[in-house]
């Protein structure tokens, strides 16, 4: 049994009245799992998956369901295991392709999966996360996921505020909160929790956002959310908003399947704080969540100023990459590819100048040099440009657990030359290999190896 601390029993007895009893009855059930499918990738052969319940919010690509670790599904990038409510949040963004978006807290990356998915991989994506272990994981995420708009970075809001003045269309903030709205589905972020922990969390949500607005263009939109359920966080934070900054006003929200208003009463009683959106646990299958979103009005000589990235590779650099591309039969653009040491980047169209960030990736890692051979990377095997590798081989259920162990596959189906192979699963490419002397030697990277003892489960 979930043990409650008594003064949030007491608090949300005194703003609930009758619901009370229902919504802390609700902590008491059993927290609902979901996962998200990728249409970036090829879904025909996962048919089971696409059976399964849909969350109603995200009813074309949300179900509800467990997604293994160790399942095509996840290593594939087919699927991504998000929890339902946290689903919504992204559907408010509505991200279109071409756009400049900002996810500002996007560890570990469900919201920004959905988002570059819903862009198909066309304009920007910056997926921001201040802790650097978070970042990471975030970045492996990306990766995994087959996107390749996407600049994962590292940085203070304030950092990266003195970088992208006016630039962005849209900003998702899923701020750093107290966490009400998740203690069923992780009962140790109880512990945290005392009576002024709200207002601390408030605080530090009002910095960020001062951060956000100077990031965002005129007319752009500004998606602020929470997994909690405290009005300090939330509609007193949108209450703010709109009484320190005229140029902002709120949008509304399109809101069914039990999904409620936010409540003026808890805030300054501003009626137009109906147009934000509470996910009430007892009223939906889900866990707690609080979305607003709100758009910035056009002001006065409010031009970024942001330059363009171009490549780096010196002029000897570039000749010797067309004489490898071309003789391993790939087509990238030598203008759009950024050098990190021996590893090779291919940015995104209109990407900004990243001279003073923190990055971790930079669109999609395409490859390395070594020893001026061109060899290519577990993440364009992932992603939808793997299809530039002319050799495909696809694992039997057998060889794939082969694969992901590291193993040479041997005994192979059709004919190859010497060279790369794309190794794909279910028409998803999981890894890189290269055949020589009648074997798939392995690529797959040693840090994700693993032994897979039952048939991989989708």
């Amino acid at each position: 049994m979930l043990e409650l601390p008594k003064e949030f029993i007491a608090k949300y007895r005194r703003l609930l009245g009758k619901e009370a009893d229902d919504f802390l009855a609700s902590f008491q059930m059993e927290a609902d799992n979901g996962f998200h499918l990728n249409p970036l990738k090829d879904l025909r052969q996962f048919a089971s998956l696409k059976r399964q319940a849909p969350i109603p919010w995200n009813r074309e690509n949300g179900r509800y369901g467990k997604i293994f670790g160790e399942s095509v599904a996840f290593l594939s990038g087919v699927a991504y295991s998000q929890e339902p409510s946290a689903q919504f949040v992204a559907r408010v963004v509505d991200a279109q392709p071409g756009e400049k978006i900002l996810d500002l807290a996007a560890a570990p990356g469900g919201k920004s999966t959905q988002i570059a998915a819903d862009m198909n991989n066309q304009g920007l994506l910056i997926a921001n996360e201040i802790s650097f272990s978070r970042a990471k994981i975030l970045s492996e995420n990306i990766e995994r996921s087959g996107i390749t708009n996407c600049i994962v970075t590292n940085h203070r809001p304030d950092e990266l505020a003195e970088h992208f003045e006016n630039y962005f269309d849209k900003i998702l903030l899923d701020a750093p909160c107290s966490g009400e709205g998740m203690f069923r589905k992780d009962p140790q972020a109880i512990k945290y929790w005392h009576s002024d922990y709200s207002s601390e969390c408030a605080n530090r949500q009002k910095e960020i956002l001062k951060s956000v607005l100077s990031m965002l263009r005129p007319n752009g939109q500004l998606i602020y959310s929470t997994c909690t359920f405290a009005p300090e966080e939330d509609e007193q934070i949108v209450a703010w908003l709109l009484d320190n900054y005229s140029e902002l006003s709120l949008l509304k929200i399109r809101k069914k399947d039990g999904i409620e208003d936010g409540r003026p009463q808890w805030a300054d009683g501003n009626r137009e704080l109906k147009n934000t959106a509470r996910l009430w646990p007892n009223k939906i299958k889900g866990e707690g969540h609080f979305v607003a979103r709100l758009i910035k009005s056009k002001g006065k000589n409010q031009k970024n100023k942001v330059n363009q990235l171009r490549s780096n590779l010196s002029r000897n650099d570039s000749q010797n990459l067309q004489n490898t591309f071309k003789e391993n039969q790939f087509d990238f653009p030598i203008k759009q590819i950024y050098r990190f040491g021996d590893y090779l980047y291919l940015f995104p169209e209109n990407c900004p100048e990243i001279s003073g960030l923190k990055v971790l990736r930079l669109g999609l890692q395409i490859g390395r040099l070594k020893n001026k051979r061109f060899l290519p990377t577990h993440s364009l095997a992932l992603s939808s440009l793997g299809n530039k590798i002319s050799q495909t081989y696809d694992l039997s259920d057998y060889e794939f657990r082969q694969f992901i162990h590291g193993d040479i596959i041997t005994n192979l189906k059709g004919n190859f030359v010497k060279g790369w192979v794309l190794m794909t699963k279910q028409s998803n490419g999981i890894g890189i290999g290269r055949y020589s002397d009648k074997v798939i030697k392995n690529f797959y990277p040693k840090g994700l190896r693993k032994t897979i003892h039952d048939q991989p489960r989708s």
